[in-house]
């Protein structure tokens, strides 16, 4: 793991409030290590202009139902695709 975090997070640390600090039950070193944590496991993760990842999703009706039928990410290649992530609860 490294231990250099970029400057924007470095600020960010510099910034914070002992009181949010306090709030949050860390310390500065604690949130460098949860950035640099964080750092490492997003290596894997997919970056602005990759291919995203091939994924299959059930279809539903038009009332929301399940229709058993499934898609994929890649049956949707070359049509303009939104995906939108959140909770609908």
């Amino acid at each position: 793991m490294a231990d250099q975090l970029p400057k924007i997070y470095e600020d960010r640390i510099a910034r914070i409030t002992d009181e949010e600090l306090e709030f949050r039950g860390w310390t500065r070193e604690q949130m460098r290590a949860r950035y640099l944590d964080r750092m490492e496991r997003d290596k894997g993760s997919p970056q602005v202009g990759d291919m995203a990842p091939d994924f299959e999703l059930e279809r539903l009706d038009a009332t929301g139902q399940r229709t058993g039928e499934m898609m994929s990410l890649s049956s949707l290649r070359g049509k303009p695709v939104g995906l939108i992530f959140g909770s609908y609860t």
